[in-house]
């Protein structure tokens, strides 16, 4: 049963104007800026780990290297859409942006880039990503890395995140595609080793946000965004996170009883206990301070857990084969 434990303070016209306008406009033209502007606008950072988990997909498939073209191809055409998705997320939501810590100081918030620029940047992004698909893959991966800017750029961030406290769990779906699409992009077909890289991912995502959504509640609840930790408390959200990471770890064995690949299983046993037993001290500290440092580190172990078990499927194949 929903409960909302923190209450947003409800915002009107006048808290839409940007945090730091003023700032913002003086910083506009500076030399240098707009390249980096564009850069976070495409949320760079969080496409380079669609990209990552992309390539493993795509080292992988059968005859990888026979089908080099499509591998590249793929991967940037995954980066572009990403791209596209990652300034479709800002377009929509400048105004929430401007009353969290992390996202305060973000081109659209502060009014260094006009919402048409953004649109027109998305546009050309977007339109760059399908035709490099279109011309150097095949009509599954387009589709589905469609599939996942739409569901990224438009059902998560219009539907989900204001509607649900389980945005991020369906949400994450989006976000969990491109080691099947890396695999498609080579292949033209699905199998059961990328689907299970898909789950992964996707079980991994509530594990990995919800430890970052405790240490910014009181920002989320400012911004209205009905994160779980507001709506049921962090209690609720600690055994979630528990709840998920046993989870992960559990799915992450899966590929090594698949491939028999004994290195990459040793990785994920080893990385899955120390992710478990983070959740479980998550899940013991008392609320304070130090609760909410420790989540923000179990967010951070969690993007090198992550990477940590896609570079193990990587040294599987090489050296086992």
């Amino acid at each position: 049963m929903k409960s909302s434990l923190i209450t947003p303070t409800p915002r009107g016209p006048e808290d839409l104007l940007p945090v730091a306008g003023a700032e913002g406009l003086q910083n506009r033209f500076r030399p240098g800026l707009l390249l980096h502007d564009l850069w976070v606008l495409a949320k760079a950072r969080v496409v380079s780990l669609l990209v990552f988990t992309a390539a493993v997909g795509e080292i992988l498939a059968p005859h990888a290297l026979m089908h080099w073209q499509a591998a590249l191809a793929g991967l940037l055409g995954i980066a572009l859409a990403g791209g596209a998705g990652g300034v479709l997320n800002q377009i929509v939501e400048p105004g929430l942006d401007q009353h969290m810590r992390r996202t305060l100081h973000r081109p659209l918030a502060e009014g260094r880039i006009s919402r048409r620029g953004a649109i027109l940047y998305a546009i050309l992004l977007m339109s760059a990503a399908i035709a490099i698909l279109a011309w150097g893959t095949n009509p599954l991966t387009l589709v589905l890395t469609l599939a996942g800017t739409v569901g990224y750029g438009v059902v998560y961030t219009l539907y989900l995140k204001p509607s649900t406290p389980w945005n991020i769990v369906w949400g994450g779906l989006a976000g969990a595609l491109p080691p099947l699409i890396g695999w498609t992009a080579i292949t033209g077909s699905l199998a059961v080793l990328p689907v299970v890289l898909v789950l992964l991912v996707f079980v991994w995502t509530p594990a990995h946000f919800w430890p970052l959504a405790i240490n910014c509640r009181r920002d989320y609840a400012k911004a209205c965004i009905p994160m779980l930790p507001c709506t049921h408390g962090i209690d609720r959200t600690r055994r979630e996170v528990l709840n998920y990471a046993v989870l992960t770890w559990v799915v992450s064995l899966v590929p090594a009883f698949l491939t028999g690949d004994w290195i990459y299983g040793g990785i994920a046993w080893l990385s899955g206990a120390w992710f478990v037993g983070m959740a479980l001290r998550l899940k013991a500290l008392p609320e304070g301070p130090e609760m909410d440092q420790y989540a923000r580190s179990m967010f951070a172990y969690s993007i090198s857990y992550l990477f940590l078990l896609y570079t193990g499927l990587i040294l599987g194949r090489l050296l086992i084969g």
